[in-house]
């Protein structure tokens, strides 16, 4: 992860951190053994991960293979409760900028996962979603600064430097 001198990430120790469905997914790759740690750390309560309504439904699909379940499903989540003018002006900008040549709507989701997670004090956003990775520079205009959207890998090479001390 590139670190932005405008944008510096705060620590992920004391940061909220916002989970898109895929975030832990296991895909036979070395990504799993970050799953393994980040469900580990979650576990011991060494990071607060809060979970947008959105992002809980979909964990809760029969599908939804039963480790992601378990790990998602006990965090601290948001009750998606009315939305305000201002936030559904936010969210209908996140979704242009997701949306690009997509059909209209297919992305909504996922700007509602963001635009909760910056509702909800969230500095990383964890998620695999290639458009949301590809345009989070576009995203950032319409984010708080402190919001980073991350990998898996990305989120745990911040953490990383913060618990060796290579930004304090």
């Amino acid at each position: 992860m590139r670190i932005d001198p405008n944008r510096r990430p705060i620590d992920p120790r004391i940061s909220n951190i916002g989970l898109d469905s895929n975030a832990l997914d296991r895909d036979g790759t070395a990504r799993d053994r970050l799953v393994e740690r980040f469900e580990r750390m979650s576990e011991a309560n060494e990071l607060t991960v809060v979970v947008a309504a959105g992002v809980r439904g979909e964990v809760q699909h029969p599908n939804t293979p039963s480790g992601v379940k378990a790990a998602v499903l006990p965090q601290i989540f948001n009750l998606r409760p009315g939305l305000n003018t201002s936030q559904q002006d936010a969210r209908r900008r996140v979704c242009a900028i997701l949306q690009g040549n997509a059909k209209p709507g297919a992305h909504a989701a996922d700007a509602s996962h963001l635009s909760e997670a910056a509702e909800t004090g969230c500095t990383y956003f964890i998620t695999h979603d290639r458009r949301m990775i590809d345009k989070r520079d576009a995203l950032a205009a319409e984010l708080p600064p402190t919001l980073h959207i991350v990998t898996l890998d990305e989120f745990f090479d911040m953490l990383d430097r913060y618990e060796d001390g290579r930004l304090v």
